[in-house]
């Protein structure tokens, strides 16, 4: 007999029909038992008149054959689309048993453990909530690709396999086992590719990429995304944008959300950061985030440059000369710039050819119009400090390239993730990828990073010789790097700032204590706050400070996170991945002291020197924590 999808049932009062999925509830009354079934269109009432055969528990595969039964007019279930009826049982084939699953999945799960969720994610997403989010992402991947279908965009997949990259980010990397000691490196984004694809003459080109990025992770970030890639020739800026927006608002629309403004603001970056702080920012009225509308807007005429953070070292990498791209060094100038561009004068009043579509407080994607003149590219690394040999080392084949013909052209990225995170109202990325990563990086439901086989390292011609690396190398190199006068000393073990400071003979006020916070509001989110040793954290103002709600990381879970002892946590959360605050005390102490990743280990040095090479988040300097 042929399956019959639940949904259907609806419809088939007084028919047979043979429907199949996974038992969600079971009651089980002797002489009669009720199972809810549930597959991927809906859930359904089956009755057992003589009550279950052979046992069946939540989450059993069943087989069912029945008759589809009208239910009595006080009986139906307003809950579920087939609260109508329901299937009188004539017979049930187990498919498959289930043990006791080790979650319950009959609630949204936002409040269990992430750890659980992940390791079991193929169960997590049976969640109604998350099929109907992955659903939403389908969908909204065929609106947008039937967007530029219309348009006559064509979808081109680009290598996975490539060479690194000048995109402001880290590299993964993949060694070569017929090339020994050298490397590939995974996409950061296919952004030299498509802009190949413009001199090749396919005009515009679009593809849904898996970029992946060595950065720190946090809610609306991840190692991997997919992005939605597009690039256009023969298009300037205002061109590229309107088409965009239209592509985006005819996909919102098909999916049923809803947009604050049609056309989209576009606010000039100076405005933006004096009116509202940020290049980021959120349109919405508090009823209009109740509701969910996405608030899209462009931010242009942004900086071509900016002097390079010493804590940041894809920025020192980048920028040899001190200054590094705000954004793409494959961008252009605008117009008016050009000459100043090119004489490398007045570099940072440089204004380049960028547009960022912001929504709802966040990066929806950024683009530029590119540099299709190798002359204009070549002095972008210039101004970076790169010399003539390091430059074609670099961009050569795509310096060759312009000098064959390349069209105008510009383009956009724009994170799907992200989008479908803004659409479906949820506050992780992870909510909306089917495998995500943990918050510090491993796999779901897979145990990887993981080591591998010493036949298997010999194989591509590796070596471990610091097998994660310590803690305290990292920060000695990272103050070594910057210049920066310590001292560094072993002791004996120290559990407490008391006996630290005793055993550095220092006074307690001189300690930097970091301490690892929970979020409460958002799964696997920590933090780092450093206050003074001689103060206790203040979980309320941290409340009113960062408006979040967090709590005390316990032992365990800070231990897994940082792979370090409680005791040993160093003031240097960027190492570890987590955001950083400091509490406004600690920019008024001359000395500083703390435990560098080793509860036997200590670090002192001044004050202002930590704040520098710890990097906390700007507005440290005015936040108060400690009591």
């Amino acid at each position: 007999m042929e399956r019959t999808k639940i949904i259907e049932t609806k419809e088939k009062a007084g028919k047979k029909v043979s429907i199949s999925g996974w038992v969600t509830t079971v009651r089980d009354h002797g002489q009669i038992a009720f199972i809810m079934l549930k597959d991927r269109s809906a859930y359904v009432q089956c009755v057992l008149n003589g009550g279950l055969k052979e046992p069946v528990g939540e989450g059993y595969v069943l087989e069912i054959v029945g008759e589809v039964k009208e239910r009595p007019e006080k009986m139906r279930n307003d809950k579920i689309p087939t609260g109508n009826v329901e299937i009188e049982v004539e017979s049930y084939k187990v498919l498959n048993m289930s043990k006791d699953l080790p979650m319950p999945l009959n609630t949204d799960g936002k409040n269990i453990n992430e750890e659980v969720r992940l390791k079991y994610r193929y169960l997590d997403l049976r969640r109604d909530r998350m099929q109907k989010i992955l659903k939403l992402r389908s969908d909204y991947i065929a609106a947008v690709r039937e967007e530029l279908k219309k348009r006559e965009f064509i979808e081109i997949e680009t290598p996975m396999l490539t060479k690194a990259t000048k995109e402001g980010a880290r590299d993964f990397i993949v060694p070569s086992r017929f090339n020994p000691g050298k490397f590939y490196a995974l996409p950061q984004s296919p952004q030299q590719y498509k802009q190949l694809m413009m001199t090749a003459g396919i005009e515009r080109y679009f593809q849904f990429a898996r970029c992946i990025r060595d950065e720190d992770l946090r809610a609306d970030r991840g190692y991997e995304h997919t992005q939605i890639d597009l690039e256009m020739s023969f298009m300037n800026q205002k061109e590229v944008m309107q088409t965009v927006e239209d592509i985006i608002k005819g996909a919102v629309s098909a999916v049923g959300g809803r947009i604050k403004e049609d056309p989209f603001p576009v606010i000039n970056y100076k405005e933006a950061m004096e009116k509202y702080g940020a290049d980021k920012f959120d349109l919405r009225t508090e009823e209009e985030k109740k509701n969910n509308v996405l608030a899209f807007a462009w931010v242009v005429n942004f900086p071509f440059f900016k002097k390079v953070d010493a804590g940041d070292e894809a920025e020192k990498r980048d920028g040899k000369s001190g200054w590094v791209f705000t954004h793409n060094p494959f961008s252009s100038p605008i117009p008016e710039h050009l000459e100043w561009h090119m004489k490398g004068e007045n570099i940072g009043e440089i204004v380049t050819a960028q547009y960022d579509l912001v929504c709802n407080g966040l990066e929806a994607g950024g683009g530029s119009i590119r540099a299709h003149n190798p002359e204009v590219l070549k002095q972008t690394f210039r101004i970076m400090g790169y010399s003539e040999e390091e430059i074609q080392e670099s961009v050569g084949h795509m310096l060759e390239a312009f000098e064959l013909g390349t069209p105008p052209h510009g383009g956009i990225g724009m994170g799907l993730d992200r989008q479908i995170m803004l659409l479906a109202g949820e506050d992780s990325l992870k909510e909306t990828i089917a495998f995500p990563m943990t918050a510090t990086g491993k796999t779901a439901v897979m145990d990887a990073p993981s080591p591998i086989g010493k036949k298997d390292l010999e194989t591509l011609h590796l070596d471990v010789t610091d097998k994660g690396g310590s803690m305290v190398d990292r920060i000695k190199e990272t103050l070594d790097s910057l210049g920066m006068v310590y001292k560094y000393m072993e002791h004996e073990e120290v559990r407490t700032s008391e006996e630290a400071a005793k055993i550095r003979g220092v006074d307690l006020s001189t300690g930097a204590k970091a301490m690892v916070i929970k979020s409460k509001e958002y799964e696997g989110k920590y933090i780092m706050v450093v206050i003074p040793a001689d103060r206790q954290l203040d979980l309320e103002k941290v409340k009113n400070q960062l408006e979040e709600e967090f709590e005390i990381a316990p032992a365990k879970e800070v231990e897994q996170y940082t792979g370090l002892k409680l005791g040993s946590i160093p003031p240097f959360a960027r190492l570890l991945k987590m955001d950083l605050y400091f509490d406004k005390a600690m920019y008024d102490k001359e000395t500083v002291a703390f435990n560098c990743g080793l509860r036997t280990a200590s670090i002192i040095m001044k004050g202002s020197d930590l704040i520098k090479a710890a990097n906390p988040d700007k507005k440290s300097e005015k936040l108060e924590f400690a009591q």
